[in-house]
């Protein structure tokens, strides 16, 4: 039995550490890469201050925001590949924290933006948001955290069936491609009923998944073709993520 054990036991860490290994090695295979034009915006300007730590953020270079958006990213996504998104949010005078994952899934760290929180103390108004699983995983956050946050953005995603909102009194927006038409996926459609009946759904029609960020590469599989430009998309994405947080800071919750 002893004997067994010992290699019962050191049989089941090796397998273990074996899969591990594998999941890295088919993790960094199928990792969406940032394009060149994320890298490009990855620099600090005259207007934003871009700084790569513990955390990715992008803050305007001059004055103290007030709201903050902390930023969960899809699954397999390098999270660099949303700056030209969060570039354009804080030249207009918010900090955005790009929030690196644990093997690049959110799932594994749901409750992150307690040390985001912790780090920024001056920040007033929080805003949690975040793209695919990491939309699902900011619904959770925000379901478990109500009256800490100011405000929810999903980018093509749910919130979790168990951490339904549609109770809340939080703001939340869901931003999501669509048909030309501006028809969102049957998926969302059946899932509207997890958002509460005051969420605000932003159709990026002709839009597409990984259009949200400036990706190469990467595991995931689109179910549509897109109609318009990663450009015009994320055109789309920061207008409606403007508004979103204006509406929030007038509202002083």
């Amino acid at each position: 039995m002893r004997k067994f054990l010992k290699y019962g036991v050191g049989g089941l860490v090796l397998l273990l550490v074996l899969l591990s290994g594998g999941f890295y090695v088919w993790g960094e295979m199928s990792l969406a890469r940032p394009t060149a034009a994320a890298l490009a915006a990855m620099q600090s300007d005259d207007h934003v201050t871009v700084e790569e730590g513990k955390y990715l953020s992008f803050r305007p270079a001059s004055g103290e925001p007030t709201l903050g958006v902390i930023f969960y990213p899809g699954a397999n996504c390098d999270i660099r590949g949303y700056a030209p998104v969060f570039h354009r949010l804080a030249n207009r005078g918010y900090l955005v924290v790009d929030v690196q994952m644990p093997r690049n899934f959110a799932i594994f760290a749901p409750d992150r933006a307690d040390d985001v929180r912790a780090a920024w103390p001056n920040i007033r108004h929080w805003v949690i948001a975040g793209h695919s699983m990491g939309g699902a995983m900011a619904g959770y956050y925000a379901f478990h955290h109500q009256k800490d946050l100011a405000g929810l953005i999903i980018w093509d995603s749910y919130p979790p069936e168990q951490d339904s909102l549609a109770d809340s009194d939080l703001p939340v927006w869901h931003i999501h491609r669509a048909t030309l038409a501006g028809a969102p996926p049957e998926k969302f459609e059946e899932m509207r009923h997890l958002f509460p009946a005051s969420s605000t759904w932003v159709p990026v029609p002709g839009g597409i998944h990984m259009y949200f960020g400036s990706f190469d590469g990467g595991g995931y599989k689109e179910q549509w073709t897109p109609k318009i430009s990663r450009e015009a998309q994320q055109d789309i994405v920061v207008t409606a993520m403007l508004n979103a947080l204006q509406k929030i800071a007038a509202s002083g919750r």
